[in-house]
């Protein structure tokens, strides 16, 4: 099963930016997934897609031109196969409170993040390719994100982990591969990079 999300420049300003507390062009909330894919092109919402207590696994994700964020997910539990995002004004993946796990991730022209965890999310990546992002890969606020293979470019930070917020702690990254080099790594005070198996 396929779920497409088509978004219009032409009803832009008709759309509400946030309908009943929701924020995603396309919400999942409160249920559980197998199997599924999810594509967006064109969103004029906060987030084209958001996932809100999800969990279950989910085939590919596609999201092309979000005028936010593109990806956001939150309180869930999910397993991806796939995830290719173009051309976000926001972050391009936004993770929450929860635990997470992608085998593939490609992701170009993000306006600020890669990759986002945060508020003691649990990031499992397997391969990471990433082409223009203020930082690549970001995990904060007592978040944890593992990376087995990295391809960063055209990003002025490949990776950093810090406290955002002052009710969490500091921040984990463990990178197993990646061609970034050291002076593109940022670790706060009371956060950690670890490069190596």
């Amino acid at each position: 099963m396929k779920y497409f999300f088509k978004g219009s420049s032409n009803i832009i300003n008709k759309i509400p930016k946030n309908y009943l507390g929701l924020n995603g062009c396309l919400t999942l909330l409160d249920i559980k997934v197998k199997n599924v894919s999810f594509s967006s092109t064109d969103s004029n919402c906060e987030d084209s897609i958001n996932f809100i207590r999800v969990k279950g696994d989910v085939k590919n994700v596609t999201i092309t031109n979000s005028i936010s964020d593109a990806f956001d997910l939150d309180f869930s539990n999910i397993n991806i196969n796939e995830v290719e995002i173009k051309n976000a004004k926001g972050d391009c993946l936004d993770f929450s409170y929860g635990n997470y796990t992608i085998q593939k991730i490609n992701i170009s022209s993000c306006g600020d993040k890669g990759l986002s965890a945060g508020e003691k999310s649990n990031v499992i990546v397997g391969e990471v390719k990433i082409n223009k992002a203020n930082i690549a890969v970001a995990s904060k606020d007592t978040s944890f994100v593992k990376v087995e293979n990295s391809e960063i470019f055209n990003s002025p930070i490949c990776f950093a982990a810090y406290r955002k917020k002052q009710e969490f702690a500091g921040a984990k990254i463990k990178i197993v591969k990646t061609n970034c080099k050291d002076n593109q790594l940022s670790a706060q005070e009371g956060s950690k990079i670890i490069l190596g198996i």
